[in-house]
């Protein structure tokens, strides 16, 4: 009996420890207004992160960005053969960027981007059927990119950044072991890993604009975290897993190829498409290691995850109303990535629909920029073969954001 209860104890830890890597598209409220496109938009200093070349094209010597956004979600899960239901209750997440950009040389600007792409903020009721799974969890991931762009001619320009990443988790669960409901806090602060992004960015006329980017799969280690017991049952307090304090892991912060193309089809509408292909295939497991420091024990546990490669359509358009008034719209559909027989509600993973919109004023070379945004995740039935969990879910999100860039010469 113990060790079955050891067993579905890593399980547990197995499938929800650090969390499926969570996308968080929310790198500059311009681009997020106008259905997150990004990779052709070279208004300033922010298109560092969604395409490095765009930098040669932004019409400043220097240019700064800077903005943060709310993000408010729902989770709703409802088991349909206990009747069993909950909902998230979750603090708000707060998503933010800046970035910088400099000039030296006519053809050579360089700049560098500070982001949080990858996050989950999450907390479910302490007593829900699904607690052995989570109660709460906390995911972010900071991006630090500098970037160096080359411009050609007055139709293209390449672009290279450097990223290093930085990462924190803390993941609380409980499970039924012995009788006792055993709770489980993971905690680190120091994950981290590097990658690059590349791009290039085409002018065929004054009309178009067109990009091309390709950011590299991060891969997020994690060596030194902690691992936290509590209420663990007396005759269990010497055995593995119970002794263990320390964990290591690695999450893969998958890659990203985008292609967008902008239109100014009349001098005060600008139309703009953009298709984002995500690399989840990249995650197929998750590999948990817990270790006893004092003893060197470690235990292992491996969870499926065969998440899927998927893209994202975007479209988004903005109205230039007058000199100082911008008008901003856009929509995009993003599937699934993880399958429902691996499914885990660490990442409530669904298929989204989602508008946006937003108002930018301009004040010469000062801009303000605000935005909101809903998303509707189609509702799915999942049942995890590895851990039982099984049920409806639906998914509800609303993001509001603001931003400020300044541009001189």
């Amino acid at each position: 009996m113990r060790r079955i209860c050891l067993s579905v104890l890593l399980l547990g830890l197995g499938a929800t420890a650090f969390a499926g890597g969570y996308r968080v598209a929310l790198q500059g409220v311009r681009q997020a207004s106008m259905g997150l496109t990004g990779v052709m938009h070279a208004k300033d200093a922010s298109v560092a992160f969604f395409n490095p070349a765009g930098l040669a094209f932004v019409d400043a010597k220097v240019s700064i960005a800077a903005g943060g956004f709310g993000v408010t979600n729902n989770v709703a899960w409802q088991n349909p053969s206990t009747l069993e239901s909950a909902e998230t209750d979750s603090p708000m997440g707060t998503p933010i960027y800046f970035a910088a950009s400099y000039r030296p040389l006519k053809d050579v600007t360089v700049g560098v981007s500070f982001t949080t792409p990858f996050g989950s903020t999450l907390k479910w009721p302490e007593d829900w059927a699904g607690r052995a799974n989570i109660t709460q969890i906390e995911l972010k991931s900071y991006f630090i990119q500098p970037t160096v762009a080359f411009k050609f001619n007055d139709w293209f320009s390449v672009g290279a950044g450097f990223i290093y990443a930085m990462g924190e988790v803390n993941l609380q669960r409980v499970n039924a072991v012995a009788g006792n409901e055993v709770g489980l806090e993971i905690n680190d602060t120091d994950a981290h890993g590097l990658g690059f992004n590349i791009g290039a960015y085409i002018k065929p006329s004054d009309r178009v604009n067109i990009g091309l980017a390709y950011r590299s799969k991060v891969d997020m280690k994690a060596n030194y975290g902690e691992a936290i017991w509590s209420n663990v049952p007396t005759a269990l307090s010497g055995s593995m897993p119970f002794t263990t304090d320390q964990f290591n892991a690695m999450l893969p912060l998958v890659s990203e190829f985008t292609a967008g193309l902008s239109y100014q089809a009349t001098p005060k509408l600008t139309l703009a498409g953009e298709v984002s292909v995500h690399g989840w295939g990249s995650y197929r497991e998750l590999v948990i290691n817990l270790e006893n420091t004092s003893t060197g024990e470690t235990v292992e546990s491996k969870q499926t995850k065969n998440y899927k490669d998927r893209a994202v359509w975007k479209i988004g358009a903005e109205y230039q109303a007058t000199d100082l008034l911008a008008l901003r719209l856009g929509y995009y559909f993003d599937e699934f990535v993880t399958p429902a027989e691996y499914w885990s509600p660490e990442t409530p993973d669904a298929t989204r629909h989602s508008v946006t919109g937003g108002v930018g004023l301009n004040f010469g070379r000062f801009n303000v920029d605000a935005m909101a945004q809903y998303i509707y995740g189609m509702e799915r039935y999942i049942d995890n073969i590895e851990t039982g969990f099984k049920g409806d879910i639906g998914v509800r999100a609303f993001i509001f954001g603001l931003g400020l860039s300044y541009n001189f010469n």
